[in-house]
């Protein structure tokens, strides 16, 4: 609710701060003294007006401030969501300097006109005869019947399900290929994986095959070499490692008859022979092991070549493809692991859409009942105001197919004021008051927690006196007992019925506009102005206190 508003420098306004309270308050005065320009000033704050020529004085600064209490949770949230949270306190602060450049504040943080537009309708909702009201917006209007059926619980299932196919969908275009690029993607991994797992090796298997490969291919050399040292050793010629140890043999016997303790040389020189012969038997062994086997080389030769291209289209040694392998095969797995959690989330997202689709119907043939029981209810109250020949009407257009968070349903608040006219929407037919007095009797017949704490009427009584007047007090006081109403008003049947009463006049010496908050008696002499004009009567005091009681 609005607390308080201080002004500066504001149309005729020279300095006024006035504090406000919940309930019912009225602001009267003579005409001309300024009454709509306190709902011109919150307009501005909230960013709905224009700032071109406002100021008082265009040498001062301009400057308005709104002292908002929230309890809305819904306000408190996008308070929260913007940064702009200052407990249950929102300050609307807009200053307008000499050069006319605005800034509007939030709890003394800057913010732009949208912002605090957003914002602010939700906190207050202005009913002038120049103001773009509320009730005017389709989705005000789908609002209004909503919370007329309270359905809010399902809303928020409807709410909650498109909210779970939003965020699966979004984890799905992150991660999720196309059905033909899934196709490629895995076939192409299929192959590769085929292709590897046939020719890869592991390190030690492929030394193997790479050293039975050399060794074949180079068998002749082999076989060459060896018969070149068994040669060396065992020659048919005396020139050989035989030979020699031999011939030195006979030389250290003969040694040894000579110094004895030259066995041992002798001993040395009888293990080389042996150490020789050994080594000729290594070599003939190996010889003999050495199978020239051409058909053996060729499939060897096949599979290197084969590994060698491998390697070059992986870019990676013979080695390491069986890595390449691992790496392809966990990609193949999981690209398979992700196709079933896509099915999984597809076949949520379709159950979603059903349970949406069955919540919708609910909330369908609920509006298409309730509104038949709302129009009367308007229509019936919109004749004790005055509008007699008024006929009001809820157009509702149901699309099955459709997705939103409001279900089905398009709603258009259709209106007629005589008899000869066409039932119009509310923009095209309704004047200033004829609208704010349909909004009040909208606002009292569908009235929720979530709705704007504050109510401003302005000349909501155009047009009407008498009986419905007091009608319009009563309806106006009612509605006050859920939400906190200010009314600006010329008849004394509608102020008596104020908790709370504001004089707006005029300060002749300085020519400004004052706000004086009313007691009780000061509260009936205003009144009796308001019947009988500006000398007071024992009469007009008398009904001024009667209207009161």
């Amino acid at each position: 609710m609005l607390s308080s508003i201080y002004i500066k420098n504001f149309a005729i306004i020279d300095e006024i701060e006035i504090d406000f309270h919940e309930n019912m308050s009225v602001l009267t005065g003579e005409t001309g003294a300024g009454k709509s320009i306190l709902i011109d000033a919150i307009n501005v704050v909230l960013g709905n007006k224009k700032t071109n020529k406002i100021s008082r004085n265009e040498d001062l600064d301009t400057e308005i401030i709104c002292h908002f209490n929230i309890s809305n949770k819904n306000i408190l949230e996008i308070l929260k969501e913007k940064d702009l949270l200052d407990e249950q306190s929102c300050i609307f602060r807009r200053k307008i300097n000499t050069k006319n450049i605005s800034k509007i504040y939030i709890n003394d943080k800057p913010v732009t006109s949208g912002t605090a537009k957003l914002i602010g309708g939700m906190i207050i909702d202005i009913h002038g005869q120049h103001e773009n009201q509320l009730i005017l917006s389709s989705d005000e209007q789908r609002n209004r019947l909503d919370n007329f059926i309270n359905i809010s619980e399902k809303k928020l299932i409807i709410k909650n399900t498109l909210l779970e196919i939003s965020n699966i969908k979004k984890s799905l275009s992150e991660t999720a290929l196309t059905n033909e690029e899934y196709k490629e993607k895995v076939s192409l991994l299929e192959y590769e994986v085929n292709e590897l797992e046939n020719e890869a090796l592991d390190s030690s298997d492929y030394e193997k095959i790479y050293q039975d490969y050399k060794k074949l291919s180079n068998a002749d050399i082999l076989i060459k070499k060896i018969s070149e040292c068994r040669n060396l050793i065992e020659g048919e010629n005396n020139i050989n490692i035989s030979s020699l140890l031999s011939n030195m043999n006979k030389s250290l016997n003969d040694i040894k008859d000579i110094d004895i303790k030259t066995d041992y040389v002798l001993d040395a020189n009888i293990g080389i022979q042996d150490q020789v012969r050994d080594l000729s038997k290594l070599l003939e062994k190996y010889e003999n092991s050495i199978n020239v086997d051409n058909e053996k080389l060729a499939s060897l030769e096949e599979k290197i070549k084969s590994l060698n291209n491998l390697s070059r289209k992986y870019n990676t040694n013979e080695k390491d493809l069986i890595k390449i392998l691992y790496n392809k095969q966990d990609i193949l797995n999981k690209l398979k692991d992700n196709k079933d959690n896509i099915d999984n989330k597809n076949k949520k997202i379709e159950e979603n859409i059903l349970n949406y689709h069955n919540i919708a119907k609910e909330i369908s043939k609920l509006r298409l009942k309730e509104s038949l029981i709302l129009e009367k209810k308007i229509s019936s109250e919109l004749k004790k105001l005055g509008m007699s020949d008024c006929e009001f009407k809820i157009d509702i257009t149901v699309d099955n197919t459709l997705i939103s968070m409001n279900g089905y349903e398009k709603i258009n608040f259709l209106i007629k004021t005589n008899k000869k006219s066409k039932l119009l929407p509310l923009n095209e037919i309704a004047s200033g008051g004829e609208l704010s007095r349909l909004s009040l009797v909208i606002q009292l017949e569908t009235r929720s927690n979530n709705d704007c704490e504050t109510m401003i009427f302005d000349e909501i009584d155009t047009g009407i006196g008498g009986a419905t007047s007091e009608v319009l007090g009563n309806h106006l006081s009612k509605l006050s007992e859920n939400t906190q109403v200010l009314c600006v008003t010329h008849l004394a049947q509608v102020a008596a019925k104020s908790k709370h009463h504001y004089l707006v006049s005029k300060d002749k010496d300085i020519s400004s506009t004052k706000l004086t908050y009313l007691d009780n008696d000061m509260k009936v002499n205003e009144l009796a102005r308001m019947i009988g004009g500006i000398k007071l009567t024992d009469k007009t005091l008398q009904f001024a206190k009667e209207l009161i009681d």
